[in-house]
């Protein structure tokens, strides 16, 4: 009987032995998923999510192109297949650098001052079973602007042989600028390298005292001609009036010789130019010959031309007078307070002062001359010929 039951024993301790090393085992194999799979989606969890980031700086041109980076390269399809962009746009698409640049290349054109919006959907992770969504935003650069007109809106009364300038605040070789004048004369253009200034001019001279409209409109270069082109400027301006002109008296701006009161020359040797300012009489005189006497207009009262002896001290052909705003032809200046013997006066307009005159002190103290008698006291006198005014 003991050893029967001994024997019981032993067998049930051996069973219970085999099961206690089968529930190790079992656990063993749980413990061992579970870490696995902890450590699947710990890894699953912890993979970096992908980003994107515009290249281009600042804005974008109408016709340039745009580069994404991705954070790390990435299979193209993955991103084609969800991408789009606000408001619809006609784009080629570029993959570079390893498939971690995309180039988005304008089919025609962006529409300039739109801002676009660019939408990326992808699914990550190990199992596809995250999504990711990407917005990406670039604003296209505005119409060219005109920063300034010259002659502007304030100018009431322009020359009609002017020119006209544009100038812009940004290279305009992306567009189509077009011109718009009216009443239409025949103008002709020019502008720059850059394209940022641009200069119109007439053919022919402009019409007088007319009212000019100028329109400016640009599109993007290479827009179906259906689209309307954006208007960026408008303006106006008037010309100047027809100038009168004085009759001329025959032969008025030449002394005839019956009519000379200073025969004698003041200086024996050499070149000098005599002034009798009570006659309104110019001599030239050389080795005591006279050359010529020319009827002239001098300084009226209270801006009288000094009386004595001077020199000429500087010669130019055509000088302007910041003072009185007008040129002065063959203008010789004798003093250093700035008068000088010249031509009758011009406008910038194109009006010249009369020859009606000569003869009256009508100047502002200068010694002015007709026109050919002016030219040929420039081309007798130098630099140092004496100048003798008196009464």
């Amino acid at each position: 009987m003991t050893e029967l039951v001994a024997a019981y024993y032993k067998r049930n301790t051996h069973l219970w032995e085999k099961v206690a090393k089968l529930s190790v085992f079992m656990l063993g194999i749980l413990a061992v998923g579970a870490l696995t799979a902890f450590g699947m989606q710990l890894a699953i969890n912890s993979q970096k999510e992908l980003s994107a980031k515009i290249a281009n700086s600042g804005k974008i041109g109408p016709r340039e192109k745009i580069s994404i980076i991705f954070s790390d390269p990435v299979k193209p399809v993955s991103i084609e297949d969800g991408f789009s962009i606000f408001p619809e746009a006609k784009l080629k698409l570029f993959w570079a650098e390893k498939n971690q640049e995309l180039d988005l290349n304008p089919v025609g054109n962006l529409k300039p001052g739109e801002t676009y919006r660019v939408r990326i959907k992808t699914k990550e992770g190990i199992f596809k079973n995250r999504e990711n969504e990407i917005n990406l935003f670039f604003q296209v650069e505005s119409y060219p602007k005109v920063l300034k007109a010259e002659p502007g809106k304030e100018n009431t009364s322009i020359s009609i042989t002017s020119d006209f300038k544009v100038f812009f605040d940004k290279a305009t070789g992306d567009y189509d600028i077009n011109f718009i004048i009216d009443p239409f004369d025949s103008f002709n253009f020019e502008a720059n390298d850059e394209k940022t200034e641009f200069r119109i001019f007439p053919k022919d001279k402009l019409r007088y005292d007319t009212e000019y409209k100028m329109r400016i409109t640009a599109k993007v270069a290479g827009e179906e001609d259906s689209d309307s082109p954006k208007e960026i400027f408008t303006g106006s301006f008037r010309t100047e009036k027809k100038p009168y002109v004085a009759p001329v008296r025959n032969n008025s701006a030449v002394i005839p010789d019956d009519q000379v009161v200073d025969r004698d020359a003041k200086i024996s040797e050499g070149k000098y130019i005599d002034i009798n300012l009570s006659k309104q009489h110019l001599s030239i005189f050389e080795n005591s010959q006279r050359l010529g006497t020319f009827r002239i207009s001098t300084g009226k009262r209270g801006m009288a031309t000094p009386t004595g002896s001077f020199k000429i001290m500087a010669k130019r052909g055509r000088a302007w007078s910041n003072k009185y705003k007008l040129y002065m032809p063959f203008f010789m200046q004798f003093t250093g307070a700035g008068h000088g013997i010249h031509e009758l006066p011009e406008w910038p307009g194109g009006y010249k002062e009369g020859a009606a005159h000569l003869g009256i002190p009508v100047s502002h103290g200068c010694v002015r001359l007709g026109v050919g008698p002016a030219e040929t006291v420039y081309a007798f006198s130098d630099a140092g010929t004496p100048v003798v005014i008196h009464y």
